[in-house]
């Protein structure tokens, strides 16, 4: 217990030690920890934040899995499908199913006074979830859906809502054209105005009740352009695909039914995704390495600078094991002071950037409008307990440089 009492005491007066070269470098390893810590908290911030943004608004904007008629994809012509309530029950029984809702949907011309844009037109029922466009929500209300009486009410994105100079409570009209149809024109009212943050992929989507869709396209209540299935995660929703394709093969029989999820509806976005798991890995190893060469150098020096202490405490019966951990204790008071100032730093960082999103994108290159950040307590406890066990192993190499002083030379012209 002395013993270890005296490495304590000395390892405190050498990693606070001034006016020394070896304080000098303790100081700059210090804030070489620190930038470390700090750079990577914020880079997996960021990258998982991208991924869930990314995740969550696609989600949100369409489904996990999807549904429908085969060939209807790209078709222009609004085809349909046959309600199917067995088919219904037996996803609900699936393992990581969370939710199933029909849609009803019509692409077209939306237009208010001179301007006008293609947009799509989706129907949706009152058992949608609502919570992702309510979180979006930037003017007036969600539109009425479900109730006895159709209400006519859409929701527009909010860069459609700029093209056509339109706010909460203008009317626009839509324009339908088909193969072989007449022209139909039909008109809505703007209950409220949303943005995702994935202004190239909602700029075309507009929400109204399904009923307006059917009439639309002459559908009976029974007709709808298919479903959307929501799973619990993305993990679960790469298993639940399986199971709801082999589903909809039978159900859908002569109707020839398409399934389809994210990954395989944007598989360059997902390939894109991937390659930040690369990057992120690149970013610890350089930054791991950068602390690693830094407190190995202010090591080395207090080493060098303090080799008579050494010498004298070995005559005075330290062994080499007791030599070793006193250095390898002054280390660690330096990480841990790194790892807190890295660690308050990168705090702040990404707090301000999640409260004010002071840092924008591109939408048309990074799809989101700014920057998105994650707190994942798992990750960034991993990170503050891994990075100082692995300096620590590392500094073995260095600190081992002990074991070679010997107190008859070190001492001998004292």
């Amino acid at each position: 217990m002395a013993k270890e009492r005296v490495e304590v005491f000395l390892a405190r007066r050498i990693s606070y030690k001034k006016g020394e070269r070896s304080g000098a470098m303790i100081g700059i390893a210090r804030i070489s920890v620190a930038i470390s810590v700090a750079v990577m908290l914020v880079a997996i911030s960021v990258i998982v934040g991208f991924k869930e943004a990314l995740q969550e608004r696609l989600t949100g904007l369409e489904a996990h899995i999807t549904v429908e008629p085969a060939g209807s994809h790209y078709a222009l012509d609004a085809k349909s499908l046959t309600l199917d309530g067995e088919f219904e029950e037996r996803v609900a029984q699936m393992e990581g199913f969370r939710s199933i809702v029909p849609y009803a949907s019509r692409a077209g011309i939306i237009k208010s006074g001179e301007a006008m844009q293609g947009a799509l037109l989706r129907g949706v029922t009152a058992d949608y979830d609502t919570l992702f466009y309510r979180s979006c929500l930037v003017e007036g209300a969600l539109p009425r859906i479900g109730g006895e009486e159709r209400k006519k009410d859409i929701l527009l994105p909010q860069s459609l809502a700029h093209q056509l100079n339109v706010g909460v409570g203008d009317k626009v009209e839509f324009v339908f054209t088909s193969e072989g149809a007449p022209m139909r024109r039909d008109a809505y009212k703007v209950s409220g105005i949303y943005t995702s943050g994935l202004a190239s992929m909602e700029q075309m989507l507009t929400i109204t009740d399904m009923r307006n869709v059917q009439r639309l396209n002459g559908w009976a209540e029974d007709r709808v352009s298919g479903y959307m299935i929501m799973a619990e995660d993305m993990e679960a929703s790469r298993e639940l695909v399986g199971n709801v394709r082999a589903e909809a093969y039978l159900a859908g029989d002569s109707e020839m039914w398409r399934t389809s999820d994210l990954v395989g509806t944007y598989p360059q976005l997902f390939d894109w995704l991937a390659t930040h798991d690369v990057n992120g890995a690149v970013i610890i190893i350089i930054m791991i390495v950068v602390a690693m060469l830094n407190m190995s150098t202010a090591l080395l020096i207090i080493i060098f600078e303090r080799i008579r202490m050494i010498g004298t405490l070995k005559a005075l019966g330290m062994r080499n094991g007791g030599v070793q951990r006193l250095f390898l204790l002054c280390a660690s008071r330096v990480i841990a002071s790194g790892l807190l100032w890295g660690n308050v730093v990168a705090g702040v960082l990404l707090g301000v950037q999640h409260l004010t999103g002071i840092i924008t994108l591109d939408p048309e290159a990074y799809l989101l409008s700014a920057v998105p950040v994650a707190f994942g307590w798992g990750w960034w406890l991993a990170i503050d307990v891994l990075l100082p066990l692995v300096l620590l192993a590392l500094l073995m190499v260095p600190v081992a440089i002990t074991s070679r002083v010997r107190p008859d030379q070190t001492l001998k012209y004292q």
